[in-house]
């Protein structure tokens, strides 16, 4: 992976956890500075680490993963509706 991509999903990684990310992911793509695979394949990224961070996460209890995870995805998947993905 090149520092380009690396610098980019680091960004977009950050994106996920402040206010106004789907404003900003939208002026990303309409910027033409990435493309809208590239931010879904991101988006699917951060879920993923998401869901493994959690499952990792030796202080809490199945349930209480089961539904951190189930938070913190449709937060994920709000996201990428509003921007289209």
């Amino acid at each position: 992976m090149s520092y380009n991509e690396k610098a980019l999903m680091h960004q977009l990684e950050m994106a996920a956890h402040s206010p106004g990310t789907a404003q900003f992911l939208f002026n990303l793509i309409r910027g033409g500075f990435i493309t809208k695979q590239q931010a879904e394949d991101t988006m699917d990224f951060c879920i993923a680490k998401m869901k493994r961070d959690i499952e990792s996460n030796p202080n809490l209890n199945r349930e209480q993963k089961d539904s951190e995870i189930a938070i913190r995805e449709s937060w994920f998947n709000a996201l990428k509706t509003s921007m289209g993905l």
